[in-house]
């Protein structure tokens, strides 16, 4: 990013033993009680809030969430889309993408360096409700999408568990 025509670079922050054990702890609870990191970590509960604090101010946490189980809430089908783009206008990604991040059923965008340009997860309640939601966004974007390539999900092992 350029600011007054010198390039800001983000700082990669340095942890050490005790943010990576606290950063475990959230990891797997993100609502574990200050308290009980502190014990954890062996810390006074004032020293553990100003280090969760500054990896927060410092970026390293991005946001405290949940890990919804999707079929327990009538959304069985995981659909891992992968899409390689073609005569992409700046204009036109940008729609691409806004449209992508407020669709409920679209759980993940990211956009990657590879044989596909885009990766898209994309929930649904059955295989009817899936064609049509795969449909729309095909016939919407059709200008765009060179290639589709999806893959069903049939069990998930392990999820976005970050261990440091």
């Amino acid at each position: 990013m350029k600011e007054n025509n010198t390039v800001k670079r983000e700082e990669i922050r340095h942890l050490d033993e005790t943010d990576r054990r606290i950063l475990n702890i959230l990891s797997d609870n993100a609502r574990e009680k200050l308290t009980a990191i502190a014990k954890k970590v062996r810390l006074s509960v004032d020293s553990t809030k100003k280090r969760v604090e500054k990896l927060q101010l410092d970026g390293v946490i991005g946001k405290y969430t949940i890990q919804p189980v999707p079929s327990r809430i009538g959304l069985p089908l995981a659909v891992h889309v992968y899409i390689k783009l073609r005569n992409v206008t700046k204009e036109r990604h940008g729609e691409f993408i806004s449209e992508m991040k407020k669709n409920p059923r679209v759980i993940d965008v990211m956009s990657m360096l590879g044989d596909y340009d885009m990766y898209i997860v994309m929930l649904a309640k059955n295989t009817s409700e899936l064609d049509r939601m795969k449909i729309e966004l095909k016939e919407k974007f059709a200008d765009m999408i060179g290639d589709w390539k999806e893959v069903l999900v049939t069990e998930v092992h392990k999820l976005e568990e970050y261990r440091f």
